[in-house]
């Protein structure tokens, strides 16, 4: 798998700088939430197969890394 960063640090540069709550409006609200749910989504797609691939190429290291990372983003955020 080509990215190896953290879903921290893949959230902090996938989303866009967020206005004050206040300010918001209920579709720009809306929008984001639909967009965090295509993100995370999408991560634990990329997530299962580079598990795969580490399981395929006996890579404990790799298979570890990507086994907690996924079970990090189970637990924030219950995919």
């Amino acid at each position: 798998m080509e990215n190896n960063k953290s879903f921290a640090e893949f959230m902090n540069e996938s989303t866009v700088p967020q206005k004050q709550s206040s300010e918001m409006t209920m579709m720009e609200i809306y929008v984001d939430m639909v967009l965090n749910e295509i993100l995370i989504k999408h991560r634990k797609e990329k997530l299962l197969i580079a598990i795969n691939d580490a399981l395929d190429q006996k890579d404990q290291k790799a298979f570890m890394e990507y086994s907690k990372e996924l079970n990090t983003l189970k637990d924030t955020h219950g995919v």
